[in-house]
């Protein structure tokens, strides 16, 4: 019985410690905005604040394909080590040649013009919203289809 009267004097407390006087009134919602100040391309939308978020999500996933293979090649290396596996096989499998690493470069070079070749047609066009990371997307996989017609072309 003690449990029930607590309970209820608890529950009136509260109630009246929270009862207020009157209903607050709820502002009316702001005009919407005209149409001319919506599809006139020098609005205030910032591009840095649309930008800073993909780019810091891309520096993170980078990060972590780069921890994860460097932990992977360990390893490799170790695994190397404990089957003791002849030098040259080692090497055969561990060693990167010049030509990976200047097709690793020329990727990142094809990269890098789509991504400011797509930057400067959004600066130039001034898109709206989703359209400029289509823009620069569409970019983007050209630069890679680049890089594949480059990698077919040097293998003959």
């Amino acid at each position: 019985m003690k449990k029930i009267i607590v309970s209820l004097m608890s529950f009136a407390t509260s109630t009246t410690v929270f009862a207020q006087d009157s209903i607050a009134k709820i502002p009316p919602p702001p005009p919407p905005p005209l149409m001319s100040e919506i599809d006139h391309p020098g609005n205030n939308i910032s591009y840095v604040d649309t930008l800073m978020p993909l780019f810091a999500i891309t520096l993170v996933i980078v990060l972590v394909i780069q921890v994860t293979r460097y932990i992977l090649d360990h390893k490799l290396k170790n695994k190397i080590i404990d089957r003791n596996i002849s030098e040259q096989l080692a090497t055969s499998i561990l060693d990167k040649s010049a030509t990976d690493k200047k097709n690793d470069s020329i990727k990142w070079a094809f990269l890098l013009l789509g991504l400011g070749l797509g930057l400067t047609i959004t600066y130039h066009t001034m898109p709206l919203h989703i359209h400029s990371m289509a823009i620069i997307s569409f970019c983007i996989g050209l630069s890679f289809l680049a890089y594949y017609f480059f990698l077919k072309h040097s293998k003959k």
